[in-house]
């Protein structure tokens, strides 16, 4: 097994593996990017916390550490970066999974992949109402498959090249590795990440939603 290379968050100092940290970098126009997946060029760690973040911002500990001088920033506004980050992320992996065959989408669809266990992962839209994915989500938790949620009804449709949709089963564990990989790096408070959700990436658990908005 390769060893995963660990980094420092900027503000609370822990060592982690990288992949559970998000990367912020300078982009051309001289603002802020972030990376979710490592990168090359300078670059600084965070935790997906908001009281990393919101410390990371207050000390300046950006500018600092990549020695430029940036616009005046707010948490907020590195969370929502991330967040859009996070979102598009998830749509090219859902494109991907689409084309591989991997991924159904269609209250039927997605309940047939859930009563043959071929599910690994489902996402419903972060838009659609509690009625729409009631009995989809009571028969997730009877089975033991992870549920999150993620993008809007039209971002979900939109990555699965048709129409709106409600909810997606991703039928392999890689993707839907992935893919809950990246929805952990949504900033959450620290309470947050001690819930049930923050081990979505053990595909035979369960989790609660985590919402991406599109």
């Amino acid at each position: 097994m390769v060893s995963q290379p660990f980094r420092s968050c900027v503000a609370c100092r822990t060592s982690r593996q990288k992949r559970d940290l998000v990367r912020v970098h300078l982009v051309p126009d001289g603002k802020l990017g972030v990376d979710l997946g490592g990168g090359s060029g300078r670059g600084v760690y965070v935790c997906p916390l908001h009281v990393c973040l919101e410390q990371a911002v207050k000390r300046n500990e950006f500018a600092r550490c990549l020695k430029v001088t940036l616009a005046p920033m707010t948490v907020e506004d590195l969370e929502e970066l991330i967040r859009e980050r996070v979102s598009r992320k998830v749509a090219a992996l859902l494109g991907l999974a689409r084309r591989a065959r991997k991924v159904v989408s269609g209250a039927e669809a997605v309940e047939s992949a859930m009563k043959r266990h071929s599910a690994q992962l489902i996402l419903s839209a972060a838009d659609a109402s509690a009625n729409s994915v009631s009995k989809l989500r009571t028969l997730a938790k009877e089975v033991g498959i992870v549920w999150m949620q993620a993008l809007g009804k039209e971002e979900l449709g939109a990555a699965l090249g048709g129409a709106p949709r409600v909810c997606v089963a991703v039928t392999d564990p890689c993707f839907a590795g992935a893919v809950m990989s990246v929805l952990k790096k949504i900033p959450v408070e620290m309470e947050a990440r001690e819930r049930p959700h923050g081990q979505a990436a053990d595909l035979g658990g369960r989790a609660e939603p985590r919402k991406v908005w599109g």
